[in-house]
């Protein structure tokens, strides 16, 4: 069952820098492209940063979140809570 996550980050005028740092550290690691991830959404609402992925399964995202999570913290990076997640159920691409 593939899921959809949505995850918020705290109020950060320097959150874009953090993001962009985050991702070169990613790619640095070669885990930008992590088994399991079918797509990664990311985009701002003022200094609030909004992440949208889809998983495969809850499984892999928690495995990718152990290469992650020390490379948030490392940019000072918190989130407002806990990831939303739950059953995707449809996604619409033009053909």
């Amino acid at each position: 069952m593939a899921i959809a996550v949505h995850i918020v980050n705290t109020a950060n005028p320097n959150v874009r820098t953090q993001y962009e740092d985050a991702w070169k550290q990613l790619d640095e690691q070669d885990a930008d492209h992590p088994a399991g991830r079918v797509s990664h959404t990311a985009w701002l609402v003022g200094d609030e940063l909004h992440v949208l992925d889809v998983w495969e399964s809850q499984e892999q995202m928690d495995a990718f979140m152990q290469t992650l999570g020390p490379i948030l913290e490392g940019q000072g990076m918190d989130l407002v809570g806990p990831p939303e997640s739950g059953e995707l159920l449809n996604v619409v691409v033009p053909s």
